[in-house]
């Protein structure tokens, strides 16, 4: 049963933290600034992942302590707590945006369909963090904020895409 209350009190502190008390703000030019410039997000895609991470009080948090710890390294750097603790999760945001379908053929070989955007924002880079011989096609579609790229391909590819994402998450590029 502890750990239904241990739950209950992460989000309560959560809940209470300096930026879910502002999550229903619109971010500032230097916080939006900051994302695109560390993370390549355009502004929309700025804008609405610091509104969801702001708002997300069930998002796991790095204590005190631990930005104590990092603090001088990473505001050299140009962080802020609020996007280290972004930058942790990039590999969860990619996921978010993503689907496995199974393609057109014999084999019905499942594929990794996801939003172009962030680290990952072309086709190009795509293929070159994946080793692939050639560029993915990018497909067009629609989100709740307008036009969006989407990028298809297989387990090997999205295995080395999640590898790259969580060793940024660690190098700070």
């Amino acid at each position: 049963m502890d750990s239904g209350w241990d739950e209950l009190e992460r989000m309560a502190h959560a809940a209470s933290a300096s930026d879910a008390q502002i999550a229903s703000q619109y971010p500032t030019q230097d916080t939006i600034e900051r994302w695109m410039r560390l993370f390549g997000y355009s502004r929309i895609e700025a804008v609405r992942l610091i509104s969801d991470q702001r708002g997300d009080v069930t998002r796991e948090r790095i204590t005190d302590d631990h930005w104590e710890l990092v603090r001088t390294e990473k505001e050299d750097l140009g962080y802020d707590r609020e996007a280290y603790e972004h930058n942790l999760s990039l590999l969860k945001v990619f996921k978010s945006q993503s689907a496995f379908i199974p393609t057109p053929g014999a084999d019905g070989e499942m594929m990794l369909l996801f939003r172009l955007g962030g680290l990952l924002n072309t086709a190009e880079k795509v293929k070159e963090v994946a080793g692939l011989n050639s560029v993915p096609v990018e497909h067009d579609g629609m989100s709740e904020m307008g036009p969006v790229k989407f990028c298809l391909v297989n387990k090997d590819a999205q295995k080395k895409l999640e590898e790259w994402l969580t060793q940024q998450s660690v190098l700070q590029r």
